[in-house]
């Protein structure tokens, strides 16, 4: 197994492939969280960046269901937790998901094991996260384009919106 996971991700150090061998077997008693300090700074990016699609997906759902939440309850603490608990959750988390993602990539490439098609798998996106950042700067624009230039970008059902809200306090 250890040889495998070598093969699909050789930038680990020993302790990370003893790690991830027994997360995927399933051996939890022998596993203590380690901190990844990669997954720490650059959160779901650096799941896209791994290829390890589905994992970061769950992360981006819980990040946008904290953020909403934040926004229906004005509450200032689900934004901050919106925005910070997906980084703290793929730091101590990472190598329990990337488990997951070798495992997947392992059953993927049949038995016997091509082992060609792991080294494939186990390859990096950098393409996703570009594409990543172009999406997150395209979607938030009005919102930075608002900052930058002082300009209401609110929409006029949210100005009816907070004149409702004016007149009901």
């Amino acid at each position: 197994m250890e040889e495998l996971i070598k093969i699909h991700s050789p930038e680990f150090s020993d302790q990370e492939i003893k790690y991830i061998k027994d997360m995927i077997n399933k051996d939890l008693s022998k596993t203590k969280p380690i901190f990844n300090l990669k997954g720490f700074l650059f959160g779901w990016f650096y799941l896209l960046y791994k290829r390890a699609y589905l994992e970061a997906l769950a992360v981006i759902i819980i990040s946008l269901l904290l953020i909403q939440i934040g926004f229906i309850l004005h509450s200032f603490l689900f934004l901050f937790l919106g925005l910070f608990t997906p980084n703290i959750l793929v730091g101590w988390f990472f190598y329990f998901m990337y488990s997951n993602k070798i495992d997947r990539d392992i059953e993927q490439c049949g038995k016997p094991i091509d082992k060609e098609c792991l080294a494939k798998k186990g390859k990096k996106s950098p393409g996703m996260v570009i594409f990543a950042l172009f999406m997150v700067i395209f979607l938030t624009w009005p919102v930075i384009y608002g900052l930058i230039t002082k300009q209401d970008v609110t929409t006029e059902q949210n100005k009816y919106i907070n004149k409702v809200e004016k007149v009901l306090k």
